[in-house]
């Protein structure tokens, strides 16, 4: 989420003071939880104000149903971190006691709107009066035979033990009271991210959280990029395996580098990784300079979505790589539109003719001309280094695709034109596009004529095609 303002911090810390205060209330903690293995919500209670959250009704009528039918509903994860800034969620994320079976029985029991989007992991979207929320059944990890498998459960601490952040793993009631198991709420104050157990645990459980920790790093104000000394060594310790699409698949890779790309704080995001040699060990070129040097910070990709964004970031890094980039691309098994731009990124970045520019974009469908146009002149805006000046771009910026202005009439100018008019024709606007559109009608007509006088020239060079 966005980073917090003044308000915010004000809010949150005004949330701290509160929860010092109420915290002889929940203080007492039973034998299960001192002897589990799991992490304990011993942090003094914190309760928040969600009343006037606008989806706050729903999700309290939803716990009141899950509660007749004896089972408890929280909202988890992102959304509890963005409530305690005072921010409004995105997507609220809700979990539950009740097992996907039961889950979906009681649903369907009280006429609840439901789709089951995941329910092969447990999550259904539930629908209710205009809003949406994402409903799992509560997980646990545990060993079998050596290999970490998951299970449902019952125990929300048990289901926040498996989260990778601790700002991520609080839940929150309907109370508004915060379940923290992991000083989730202090590490916010501290603007700190850290891992729910050792860093070593976590990334050996999954070497995607890596890139997790530095896309959240890089699309927030409130944490800095740089992560401590003990994490570098650890993710450099564990980097080869996000290069290994058996361990971790190349989709996954891509959805937490794509937001990295698209954020605010890329460059300095795409540094740290560096600095831990991830980026060199998954496949990228090696850059002795700060990224600030090749990608220009300041750019916004105004009017792109974040994915075309991270393509446009992704082809500059690899300017004049096409075949590094290809194997890359094609291992994260990107959309078609992103390889298509990140591909071309890579090589206008790379140009040194305008000329050949305006000619690729001539190529360019022209039912979609001006929104793909649009994408290659931010891909040129975006490239600190890009060899194009200001005049050159604005001039790109101002190119409108060309109609070919020969056509079959101009035949009857040569009335001892035998050949076909088709393969005369293409050759003629191959010649037109290689002018970059400068060709004249008597210049194709004068080429007409060289036909009718020497058929031969057209068909030696249909027979080079």
């Amino acid at each position: 989420s966005s980073g917090i303002n003044a308000e915010s911090q004000s809010y949150f810390f005004l949330v701290c003071f509160v929860s010092e205060m109420s915290a002889t209330t929940d203080t007492m903690l039973d034998t299960a939880q001192i002897n589990s293995d799991v992490a304990v919500d011993s942090s003094p209670a914190t309760y928040i104000n969600i009343n006037e959250f606008p989806w706050y009704l729903v999700f309290k009528s939803l716990c009141a149903t899950f509660r007749e039918e004896e089972h408890e509903i929280r909202v988890v994860g992102g959304a509890v971190r963005d409530i305690i800034l005072n921010i409004q969620p995105k997507d609220i994320d809700l979990c539950t006691t009740a097992p996907p079976d039961i889950m979906v029985e009681i649903l369907n029991k009280h006429n609840i709107i439901l789709r089951e989007t995941g329910i092969q992991h447990g999550t259904v979207t539930v629908i209710k009066k205009g809003f949406q929320f994402e409903m799992t059944s509560l997980r646990v990890d545990y060993m079998d035979k050596g290999e970490r498998v998951c299970r449902y459960g019952t125990d929300f601490k048990e289901d926040a033990n498996r989260r990778d952040l601790t700002i991520n793993a609080m839940s929150l009631d309907e109370e508004g009271r915060v379940h923290d198991y992991f000083q989730g709420q202090q590490h916010l104050a501290e603007g700190a991210l850290r891992f729910t157990d050792s860093a070593l645990t976590r990334v050996s459980e999954d070497p995607l959280r890596i890139l997790r920790y530095f896309r959240f790093a890089s699309c927030s104000d409130l944490f800095p990029v740089k992560c401590p000394e003990d994490y570098k060594e650890i993710f450099f310790q564990k980097r080869s395996a996000l290069a290994d699409p058996s361990i971790v698949k190349g989709e996954r890779i891509w959805k937490e580098i794509g937001k990295t790309l698209s954020s605010p704080k890329c460059c300095d995001a795409l540094d740290q990784m560096k600095e831990c040699k991830i980026l060199r060990s998954m496949g990228f070129p090696v850059l002795e300079k700060s990224f600030k040097c090749l990608i220009d910070p300041t750019y916004t990709a105004e009017g792109l979505i974040p994915d075309t964004k991270a393509a446009v970031i992704l082809g500059i890094i690899f300017k004049g790589k096409t075949d590094m980039l290809e194997e890359l691309v094609t291992r994260w098994r990107v959309s078609n539109k992103v390889k298509d731009v990140s591909r071309i990124a890579a090589v206008l970045s790379n140009n040194g003719d305008i000329a050949d520019i305006k000619r690729h974009l001539y190529s360019l469908n022209p039912a979609t001309f001006k929104e793909e146009k649009s994408v290659r002149i931010q891909a040129l805006r975006s490239d600190k280094l890009c060899w194009l000046t200001e005049e050159q771009v604005k001039d790109l910026e101002s190119f409108e695709r060309p109609t070919f202005p020969f056509n079959r009439d101009h035949f009857a100018k040569v009335p001892k034109f035998k050949s076909k008019q088709k393969d005369a024709t293409d050759w003629i606007k191959e010649k037109w596009v290689e002018s970059c559109f400068t060709m004249e009608i008597p210049e194709m007509i004068e080429m007409v004529r060289k036909i009718a006088d020497d058929p031969e020239i057209l068909r030696d060079r249909l027979s080079r095609v």
